[in-house]
């Protein structure tokens, strides 16, 4: 095999080739210098279906590993390959991952090796509650965009079968979260930013990794960050304290074409904000 890391990436058909060639760009871009394997999942294709994906591919080292068929979301996926796979950690990427700098994958390494008490560390985290079925926020979780982890925990994890939207909130975020069980293990989970500095749960929203900071620190992006990015400042602030404080403005910007939100938004400018 020759390496004791992989980094996982999911291709999935139906995304198209845009978010893979993305992906591929930006891990070809950045220096990388700690030993991996880079981990292709193939989600629902067939021979003749990859093979316009193995062209594209054909200067680059891989291990290629199928999933059939379109369910099980990204974490379906992930679980598949931690149970078929030896490796002693494994680093996820989901499709519409993108790194943002060189020595991406030492910082997420370095911070769950050298952290005595890390079980998981992500590129970016959040204490958002999503729902009613998720604990109440504060709601510390890693988003399963990027992280890294080891096999063995990975393997501890009670997983759910993955078939809706809310299946996989329910293991991000819920009360059965993969960090809720991570803690329950006595570990801990870390954010670690562009610059290798691990950050404590308490301190997630000072990261500037997540609907923070203007996102400076990012390690990896995603859709999620990248609509944060190209937000305006309304729609910034309110997914900031969706994030992080608990208390959006009851404006909410998605439904900015409806009156009462933009008189909502009016009045909520003349009240003091609650940070």
């Amino acid at each position: 095999m020759g390496s004791s890391i992989a980094v996982v990436h999911l291709v999935r058909k139906s995304n198209s080739m845009e978010p893979f060639r993305n992906f591929l760009s930006s891990y070809k871009a950045h220096n990388e210098p700690l030993d991996h394997n880079l981990v292709l999942i193939f989600k629902d294709f067939d021979e003749e279906e990859k093979a316009p994906y193995l062209d594209f591919l054909a200067d680059t080292e891989f291990v290629s590993h199928d999933f059939p068929g379109d369910g099980g979301l990204d974490l379906g996926p992930y679980f598949d390959v931690c149970r078929k796979l030896d490796y002693e950690y494994f680093c996820f990427l989901n499709s519409f991952s993108e790194i943002q700098c060189d020595n991406w994958l030492s910082h997420l390494y370095n911070c769950l090796h050298n952290s005595h008490d890390a079980g998981i560390v992500g590129a970016t985290g959040s204490w958002e509650s999503t729902g009613a079925a998720d604990p109440p926020f504060p709601n510390p979780h890693i988003r399963t965009n990027g992280f890294i982890i080891r096999a063995e925990v990975m393997r501890k994890i009670n997983f759910i079968e993955v078939k809706t939207k809310d299946d996989a909130r329910h293991m991000e975020s819920g009360q059965k979260s993969i960090t809720r069980q991570i803690q329950a293990m006595g570990k801990q989970p870390y954010v670690v930013d562009r610059n290798g500095t691990c950050w404590a749960v308490e301190n997630w929203p000072d990261s500037a990794t997540f609907r923070s900071g203007d996102q400076k620190a990012l390690l990896i992006s995603d859709n999620r960050t990248r609509a944060f990015d190209e937000g305006d400042g309304w729609t910034q602030e309110y997914l900031s304290d969706l994030a992080w404080t608990g208390v959006p403005s009851k404006a909410n910007p998605f439904k900015r074409h409806k009156l009462r939100h933009r008189m909502r938004r009016f009045f909520e400018k003349k009240r003091p904000r609650i940070r």
